[in-house]
């Protein structure tokens, strides 16, 4: 049931235009590299501001000099999504296909619904593609599937925290 009230969270969010405060962007800037930036710069408008709270939460969590490597990892987690171009309806209805036809069966479709639900394999080959930190890039991959973890070198801690942090089961 928390899966569920964190995406009907992120829909209604998602209506919402409004870009993400300037402190913010400030606070993301000098934690990512240029090309990190460019990458989180070119995600949507909700998928920036979520990045961010994801970011603050992780550094709730883990405390606030936790390294910007974890950071980077937050905000860049869900760049993938950049490759389905959808809006939070069309999220929505790909959600529900992939859950009525399988997780695994439509991440492998060649279309936009298959981007997005394989939004983090996109993501993690998008960021290793302009030289992100190998954790980002690693987090990305993994996010949405624990059972990967111990092979990204993220400490387990690290990972239930950032998990934690977007709203997801950390086991």
């Amino acid at each position: 049931m928390n899966r569920i009230s964190h995406l009907t969270g992120r829909f209604f969010e998602s209506l919402r235009p409004v870009e993400p405060d300037k402190s913010d962007v400030d606070w993301v800037r000098p934690t990512l590299t240029d090309s990190e930036y460019a990458c989180w710069a070119s995600m949507s408008r909700a998928d920036r501001v979520e990045a961010i709270a994801v970011a603050r939460r992780a550094e709730a969590a883990l405390g606030a000099g936790c390294y910007e490597r974890w950071l980077a990892a937050a905000l860049l987690h869900d760049v993938g999504k950049i490759d389905a171009g959808f809006g939070p309806f069309r999220r929505a209805a790909a959600t529900v296909i992939a859950t009525v036809a399988g997780h695994d069966r439509v991440r492998r479709w060649q279309n936009r619904i298959g981007y997005y639900i394989g939004h983090d394999d996109r993501g993690a080959a998008r960021l290793r593609m302009v030289g992100a930190r190998p954790e980002a890039v690693a987090w990305a991959a993994a996010h949405h599937r624990p059972r990967t973890w111990p092979a990204t070198g993220i400490p387990p801690e690290v990972c239930a925290a950032l998990a934690a942090a977007d709203g997801e089961k950390s086991s």
